[in-house]
């Protein structure tokens, strides 16, 4: 122990400078924090502040407010949340089951008739909600009872269970008083926190308990959290004491911090980090040809970025689906690293001297995401394709991505994200003919991938998708490149369960003292 002593004092002295520069100002004042507070660095704030509607995450608070129908565990299980149960009636008839006894943070009661302001709400032909395009093809929505909800889609959809998890539900009056703006300054919900205030631009939010949760909190009752993008400063306020914890600590950090008593935790994520081909575009690009694509597979050593550059804590990835998730397929041959393969399939395509490419890439998506490119362009170069990796910014990538804007970028980094559903068939969706600003098409495939969005037999469903799986493998649709996963940081005094996607579940969090 008096190594570890000796090693945070040394690292502390190192840093104090450096915290000094940031500009950062944690939420507590004392590094002795009431045990019921805990004090949070999270590297981005949320945009739209408590917006229940948006499509991002809410700065990690969203389902902190607010409850779905269903909802997921952090390994991907699906429960109930404020629905009790629910059936598939016909292929496109599901009943919901609501709990009783739930009531919002303002006193108001929820019952089925909150189901049906909240669907109208999303469906209102006057305001336009990002969310609703997450919803998938909900056509009427009816109580049959107080505590009943019927739900029609105009075609058959097996995910509206999943769907229901990722739609919070509203409380009408409140919606109604304070407006779209106003409600996600002051959100009401049925979760276990309240927003207190919000600091300036989003970066200082504080939360406080919401008694009359039905998600009884387990001891924290106050969380402050602190916006710090720069992921040292964040592993500063772990070494000083001053945050209890810290989302998304860079893998070159873990070490270090284990070292000064502070525990990691994996938050698990089946979504893969990838860079999308473009193959739909007018001219005779080398990545049309399927046996380029495989070569670029083969060339990359994802084994290398997966245990130097991300310190062993992610899987290298061979396929668009995570070994967590339907439609995985184990006999998916993998790309493993054979550069002289990689060769070989290049000159069989008629390029054995090689060519050009250019990337467009993001970084921010996984901590060294950035040395994770030059690599990729860095054993591409040894196979004879000179890649021009250029920088772009989170806001022209979107751009770019919603309108096929893509100028003579022949490839961009790409999520293949599996996480809002624990499904693959929104991301194979978008990698398909289908997606409204299409950059990759293989009609052959459509058959197959329309087929699986509206097969209701989970056993016949699973085979489809295991077959989608199989065909992106072989025509090579992507350079796969590893999953995601998410690294965290807390102090020993207090315990969680298992953090999920958008931080962890600040309920469930136990102290257990010094």
């Amino acid at each position: 122990m008096s190594e570890k002593i000796g090693l945070r004092r040394i690292v502390l002295g190192g840093l104090i400078a450096a915290l000094a520069s940031t500009q950062i100002f944690f939420s507590s004042g004392s590094v002795l924090a009431d045990s019921t507070t805990l004090r949070v660095g999270f590297p981005v704030a949320a945009a739209t502040g408590g917006y229940p509607f948006g499509r991002d995450d809410g700065g990690g608070l969203r389902f902190a407010f607010y409850d779905g129908l269903t909802q997921f565990t952090p390994t991907g299980e699906l429960l109930p949340a404020l629905a009790a149960s629910w059936q598939n009636e016909t292929p496109t008839t599901w009943v919901f089951k609501l709990k009783e006894g739930v009531v919002f943070s303002n006193g108001e009661p929820f019952n089925a008739d909150i189901v049906v302001a909240t669907l109208a709400e999303l469906y209102n032909p006057d305001v336009l909600h990002p969310k609703k395009s997450d919803m998938g093809p909900i056509s009427e929505y009816r109580a049959r009872d107080p505590y009943t909800v019927e739900i029609t889609t105009s075609e058959p959809d097996p995910l509206i269970p999943k769907r229901m998890a990722q739609l919070p539900m509203i409380e009408p009056k409140a919606w109604a008083a304070l407006g779209k703006d106003g409600y996600a300054r002051t959100p009401v919900g049925t979760g276990p926190y309240t927003i207190e205030s919000w600091g300036a631009n989003n970066t200082k939010p504080v939360l406080v308990v919401a008694e009359t949760s039905w998600r009884k909190v387990k001891h924290i009752k106050r969380v402050e959290m602190t916006i710090i993008p720069d992921p040292g400063t964040r592993v500063g306020g772990l070494l000083s004491e001053e945050l209890d914890m810290a989302i998304s600590i860079a893998s070159d950090d873990i070490a270090m911090l284990e070292a000064n008593d502070v525990t990691i935790r994996m938050t698990t994520n089946p979504s893969i980090l990838s860079i999308a081909l473009r193959t739909v575009r007018p001219d005779d690009s080398p990545i049309k040809d399927a046996r380029v694509r495989q070569a670029l597979n083969y060339a990359v050593d994802k084994q290398s970025i997966a245990d130097f550059i991300l310190g062993g804590t992610v899987r290298v990835a061979h396929q668009p689906s995570a070994p967590e998730l339907i439609g995985y397929n184990p006999d998916a041959e993998p790309f493993d690293y054979n550069p002289e393969k990689a060769k070989q399939l290049l000159a069989e395509a008629g390029y054995p001297d090689g060519f050009s490419l250019k990337f467009a890439v993001y970084g921010g998506v996984l901590p060294g995401d950035t040395l994770i490119f030059q690599k990729i362009a860095q054993d591409l170069a040894a196979i004879g394709i000179q890649v021009e990796l250029r920088q772009i910014s989170f806001p022209d990538y979107v751009r770019r991505l919603f309108n096929a804007a893509w100028d003579d970028i022949d490839g961009f980094s790409i999520g293949w994200l599996n996480m809002q559903l624990w499904d693959p068939q929104k991301s194979f969706e978008q990698f398909s003919c289908m997606y409204t600003a299409p950059f990759y098409c293989d009609e052959g495939m459509m058959p197959l991938l329309e087929s699986a969005r509206t097969e209701m037999d989970p056993g016949k469903r699973e085979a489809m998708l295991k077959d989608i799986v199989l065909r992106f493998r072989d025509e090579a649709a992507a350079l796969w490149l590893v999953d995601f996963a998410g690294a965290n940081g807390l102090q020993p005094s207090y315990e969680v369960g298992q953090f999920r996607l958008d931080g962890s579940v600040f309920e469930q969090i136990g102290y257990v003292g010094d």
